[in-house]
């Protein structure tokens, strides 16, 4: 009788702790799937721009309303993300909060302001105009920014899974 190689006992461990780990996630609730729904106009991807630029998109299929208190999945409003990522599925914009206790304290909190220091901009608008950009300290040549869109219902919890991205680049700003 033959006794199993170390290769092969690995082997086995290695498929056990890949099944394990996929039953233990819940993919059911992720789709997989391009969504194309969202066109950005402007700026043109990795274009060179120069404050204020104007981040422009069209959108199907979802009717921008406000921050109205209801729970949609075809209506609601934009979240812009500026030179960051965006809350995670199923989060609201609360989350994005989640380590700063006075804001957590305060039931106003994020306001319009709080979330533009954060660069995080929502809008039922189809555009939106940055005066400035985020500093990018380190590193040499251009400035790397982008942007990424997202979905919020009126209660300001993100809808589904998708997110939009557009790179762009800006001149290097003396620090």
């Amino acid at each position: 009788m033959r006794r199993p190689s170390a290769r092969r006992g690995a082997a086995l461990v290695l498929c056990l702790a890949t099944a394990f780990t996929v039953a233990g996630c819940n993919a059911s609730q992720l789709q997989f799937r391009n969504d194309h729904r969202l066109t950005f106009e402007t700026p043109k991807a990795r274009a060179k721009v120069s404050a204020p630029v104007t981040v422009s998109w069209s959108m199907k299929d979802f009717e921008p309303t406000a921050l109205d208190g209801q729970r949609s999945t075809s209506s609601g409003v934009f979240a812009v993300f500026v030179d960051r990522a965006p809350m995670p599925v199923g989060k609201d914009l609360r989350w994005l909060t989640r380590n700063d206790r006075s804001c957590q304290r305060d039931p106003r909190c994020p306001d319009q302001q709080y979330l533009a220091d954060e660069q995080v901009y929502v809008t039922a608008d189809s555009s939106l105009t940055l005066d400035v950009l985020p500093r990018v300290a380190d590193g040499v040549g251009d400035e790397q920014h982008y942007v990424n869109i997202v979905l919020l219902d009126g209660t300001g919890h993100r809808i589904g899974e998708s997110a939009w991205y557009r790179p762009f680049t800006s001149k290097r700003r003396s620090v």
